[in-house]
């Protein structure tokens, strides 16, 4: 029988500038995530394997909507749909990537609830298997608060966590008044993983003088606990192959290499006290997300990456953020920009952000508060660019995002609906499973009622289509389908193998009604809801 698949919805292309509404499915009515708007479709061939993984949620402005469905996703190139995270995490999720834990790949992210500090989130961080199942949950230790900024596995067994700490510190001696007596230290603890045991901890106030600052002390804070002056802003942890720390802290505007032993800052990058000398055009500020990229044999020159920002609620330095891969040679004490990838759109982000040195030489960059992903080649070339369900005015953000290859065969079976319409003489049915990558196609099957055992005695194919986006599609005939008959779909893999069958649901010729495996009425939350529209 012929088979009628359904075109993705709403895959965008070069030179869109909006986009309306979010996705919405027949087989799993419950989920609306968000629709890449997508201005540089990606170049086939040019960009890194992989898929794109962000965790959109409203802007921080008054007309902010965002995404109506906040969580983790995966997506692919084309925008397609692989996995809704919604419901997986508890409260905010945020710093969704794959990460390698004791030989597994496996998805790590931080789930908790913002604080009232801006910018600072109290929660843990979990890591999921390649069935979407919880397989760790890893917690700050010694009293301390997790945040969202950083997680990193390091040699496959321990994790670098940011951690905070409001402290009751009088802070006239950097201008506050005498009520003030409250600031912000923010650090990082390497944790084994397996054991919960800290390895190592280290906190800004040990080490760092406030008066390095670019953050005022505004008269409004520094009165509670919760309005602490949060003076440094960690935002990043790296490790390198010495033992030593490189951390990036946005309110001193400066990275800073940390002794792996003492806690002693080695050297100073940017800020007030830089160790180094930079020329102005190689400036940076408000900076996140620096890693160590290369370190020379002897040390005297080391590479890093970095998101910069060039600007914060308190003034830019930079009309549009960019990546920046620096340069610093110890000989010389100076600093160079080796390469600069400005916003393809002239966004600046003043919160945020992230840039990802892919392993064939692009750099995939997440730009924060301006909500966009792009990918650029080594030398600057935009691969790719996309807007996380907005055109470019903010209306949504992530914090972090990322590329990475993953295969995802989830725990959960496939779910499949079919929408019976007598009028017209066919039955559309829709089958999709969120979160598998393997699935190339959909056999469907229909079994009827019969007299054995198991009350089915035979069951006969009725289409196969390939599978094109999250959702696929079949249409059927409604003389193919008999009084009480059920139908249910097989995922089948690139070699053949039937990786799962879905739940049989019954169709009971009822007009332009939709029947679900996953229950009649029932969205993928657990709440009620009319399945019966005609158009989505």
């Amino acid at each position: 029988m012929k088979a009628s698949v359904l075109a993705p919805l709403g895959v965008l292309s070069c030179l869109t500038t909006a986009v309306l509404g979010d996705w919405q499915f027949r087989s799993r009515p419950g989920l609306s995530p968000p629709k890449l708007n997508i201005t540089v479709p990606a170049q086939e061939g040019l960009v890194e394997k992989g898929l794109i993984f962000v965790t959109p949620y409203p802007g921080f402005g008054p007309n902010s909507k965002g995404p109506e469905q906040p969580a983790a996703y995966i997506f692919r190139d084309n925008g397609d749909l692989v996995w809704s995270g919604l419901s997986f995490f508890s409260g905010f999720a945020a710093n969704f990537k794959v990460q390698t834990w004791n030989g597994q790949k496996v998805l790590s992210a931080f789930q908790g609830q913002w604080a009232e500090t801006p910018g600072r989130a109290y929660g843990h961080h979990v890591l999921l298997n390649n069935r979407y199942e919880v397989v760790k949950t890893v917690r700050a230790n010694s009293h301390r608060f997790a945040s969202l900024h950083e997680f990193l596995i390091v040699d496959e067994t321990t994790a670098l966590i940011e951690i905070t700490s409001a402290l009751p510190i009088s802070l006239t001696p950097w201008g506050g008044t005498k009520e003030q007596n409250w600031i912000l230290s923010t650090g990082f603890q390497e944790i084994d993983i397996d054991s919960g045991k800290v390895l190592f901890e280290w906190e800004s106030i040990d080490h760092v003088d406030p008066k390095d600052s670019n953050i005022p002390l505004a008269p409004s804070i520094g009165h509670s606990s919760s309005q602490a002056w949060d003076y440094f802003h960690l935002n990043s942890v790296d490790k390198d192959g010495e033992g030593n720390y490189i951390i990036s802290a946005r309110n001193s505007a400066a990275i800073y290499k940390i002794n792996g032993t003492s806690g002693e800052i080695i050297w100073t990058l940017g800020g007030h006290s830089s160790s180094f000398e930079i020329d102005s055009k190689d400036t940076f500020a408000y900076q996140h997300d620096a890693r160590l990229l290369h370190r020379s044999e002897d040390g005297s020159i080391e590479r890093l990456s970095l998101f910069d920002n060039a600007a914060s609620e308190v003034g830019e330095i930079n009309p549009v953020s960019r990546v920046r891969v620096i340069e610093v040679d110890h000989n010389k004490n100076t600093s160079k920009a080796l390469r600069t990838y400005p916003a393809p759109d002239g966004s600046l982000a003043r919160s945020q952000g992230n840039a990802q040195v892919l392993p064939n030489g692009n750099v995939f960059t997440n730009w924060g508060q301006a909500g966009a992903v792009t990918e650029f080649s080594h030398d600057g070339e935009v691969l790719f660019h996309a807007y996380l369900d907005s055109a470019p005015s903010n209306l949504v953000q992530s914090y972090r995002g990322s590329r990475f290859n993953w295969t995802g065969i989830p725990s959960e079976d496939p779910v499949i609906a079919i929408v019976g319409d007598d009028a017209r003489g066919s039955a559309d049915i829709y089958v999709s499973w969120n979160g598998d990558t393997e699935t190339t196609t959909w056999c469907f099957y229909v079994e009827f009622e019969g007299h054995g055992a198991t009350g089915l005695d035979k069951a006969k194919l009725v289409g196969e289509v390939e599978r094109i986006g999250f959702e696929s599609h079949l249409n059927l005939k409604i003389s193919s389908l008999e009084y009480g008959a059920s139908v249910f779909a097989e995922a089948i893999d690139a070699s053949g193998k039937v990786l799962r069958r879905s739940p049989s649901a019954a169709f009971l010729k009822r007009p332009r009604e939709t029947f679900s495996s996953a229950g009649p009425s029932v969205n993928g939350n657990g709440a009620s809801e009319d399945l019966a529209r005609d158009d989505l």
